[in-house]
């Protein structure tokens, strides 16, 4: 550090606080100049860039993830006073950063209003306010067509499950519940009584399969004209033992 910098620590200046010539920072300058004579979105932004890289900068000296307490508060207030920001009213400093935050949604939004409105809604409070009205309309009231893509993105989810065959139905990662609730939706398609012998059969089957050889297992089983399964090897033998009524 040079005896320039101890002095200027001395007399409680920041790091952040001195004079920063990022060109962010200039061009903010020169938008906040205009912004006094003529409102002007584009300004607001380059404004409101600025103002975001103080904050870092404030935070960084702070030691902080949060732009929130007393040292981060004092550092960040030296800067907006070094760098002539600190006249902007700390109500339009926060929404000024909330529209940052949202900065690509509000730009498509502004894109579909009529011009006039465009160069009329200029600072960033009408901003804010007239996005978040029209952002209240939108979620409340889904239209249809939202309604509909939501719901093939069920069907198509639920059609590639049950498009897997044999042990592919579930997967390692399906979830106890997650199994649960696909069969539970597959017993509601048929009959009470068939969904009741089902599930009476399923602890026997489980039994029998668990005791099955490895090959036992392998076995491919194809379903019989009527409604019964066989074994693979023996799908043109009539005399092939059926497996277990489903």
């Amino acid at each position: 550090m040079s005896s320039s910098d101890f002095s200027q620590a001395d007399q409680g200046e920041t790091r952040v606080g001195r004079a920063n010539p990022d060109p962010i920072i200039l061009r903010g300058q020169e938008a906040w100049a205009r912004l006094r004579q003529e409102l002007a979105w584009e300004d607001w932004l380059a404004v409101g860039e600025a103002l975001r890289l103080g904050r870092h900068l404030a935070m960084l000296e702070a030691r902080t993830n949060e732009p929130s307490g007393k040292r981060y508060q004092a550092i960040y207030g030296d800067w907006l006073r070094q760098n002539g920001f600190d006249e902007i009213d700390k109500g339009d400093r926060s929404r000024l950063f909330d529209c940052l935050e949202n900065l690509s949604a509000i730009h498509g939004w502004r894109q579909t209003l009529p011009l006039n409105q465009r160069v009329r809604l200029n600072h960033p409070n009408s901003i804010w306010r007239n996005w978040q009205k029209s952002k209240t309309t939108v979620d409340t009231r889904p239209s249809p067509t939202a309604k509909y893509k939501d719901e093939i993105v069920r069907l198509e989810d639920e059609n590639s499950r049950l498009r897997r065959a044999g042990d592919e139905l579930f997967l390692p990662q399906d979830t106890a519940t997650d199994i649960a609730r696909l069969l539970a939706d597959r017993l509601l398609r048929l009959t009470p009584s068939k969904a009741r012998q089902i599930l009476e059969l399923l602890p026997e089957l489980y039994a029998k399969r668990s005791a099955e050889t490895p090959h036992d297992k392998a076995r491919p089983r194809a379903r019989s004209p009527e409604g019964q399964c066989r074994s693979a090897p023996y799908a043109d033998d009539g005399e092939a033992p059926p497996c277990p009524q489903r």
